[in-house]
C-alpha cells in the first residue's frame, strides 16, 4: 500500500515535472524459485533532472543501506514523464532499469500514465515493464494493486497528502526533510 500510494502522491505533486523513484522490495534470497516481487515501499528521487548521475548514485546510496537495515532490497523503478501524454519507457527508465536489474535479477520498471493520477482513478496508474534478452517489454496485464490500495491512494490524492511527500531533491535542498516519508508513512498506515 505504501508503495503505490507514494509514487502516486509523488507523481501528483509534480505534474508539471518528470519524477522518479525507486521500489523496495522484501528481500527473498532464500528462495530458489522464481520470486514473486511483494514491493513494500517508495523512495521518491527526483523531480528537476531524473538523470544526474552524482545525484543519482547519493541517493541509491543512501537507499542501499536504509534497504540493508530493513531486510529490503531496491527491487523497481518507476518514472512518471514530463509531458501528460508521454507514457512511453525511455532511455532514462531503461538505463536506471538495467542498473537495479543488474543487482536484483526479477526487478521492473513502472511507466506512469499521467493522465490516470486522480482521485477518480480506478485502475493503476501505471504499466510494468520487465528486462528480457531483448530489451524491455511491456509485462502481461495483471492486476498487482488490491482494492483496499487503489481506494485509499484516491482518497490521500483527495486530501491533497502529495504536499507533504518528500523526494531527494527536496531533501538535498534541506536535509531536515526526511526523504523516507515517515509522516506520510504514518498517515497511510492509518488508513489501513
Amino acid at each position: 500500500m505504501k508503495a503505490y500510494s507514494k509514487l502516486l502522491l509523488h507523481a501528483a505533486k509534480y505534474p508539471h515535472c518528470a519524477v522518479n523513484g525507486v521500489l523496495l522490495a522484501e528481500d527473498s534470497k532464500s528462495s530458489k524459485e522464481k520470486k514473486q516481487i511483494r514491493f513494500v515501499d517508495c523512495i521518491p528521487l527526483f523531480h528537476l533532472s531524473l538523470s544526474l548521475a552524482p545525484m543519482l548514485e547519493a541517493a541509491l546510496l543512501q537507499i542501499d543501506s536504509y534497504c540493508k537495515s530493513k531486510g529490503f532490497v531496491i527491487g523497481g523503478y518507476y518514472q512518471a514523464n514530463e509531458h501528460l501524454s508521454d507514457n512511453q519507457i525511455n532511455n532514462v527508465a531503461k538505463h536506471i532499469g538495467r542498473k537495479i536489474q543488474e543487482y536484483y535479477p526479477e526487478a521492473c520498471v513502472f511507466m506512469i500514465d499521467n493522465n490516470r493520477i486522480n482521485p477518480m482513478s480506478v485502475n493503476e496508474v501505471y504499466r510494468v515493464y520487465t528486462l528480457k534478452e531483448s530489451g524491455f517489454k511491456e509485462a502481461e496485464k495483471r492486476q498487482t494493486v488490491d482494492e483496499n490500495t487503489l481506494q485509499t491512494a484516491a482518497v490521500l490524492l483527495e486530501k491533497e497528502q502529495y504536499r507533504h511527500i518528500v523526494d531527494f531533491d527536496n531533501h538535498l535542498d534541506d536535509v531536515s526533510k526526511d526523504w523516507r516519508n515517515t509522516k506520510i508513512n504514518e498517515i497511510i498506515e492509518s488508513c489501513l
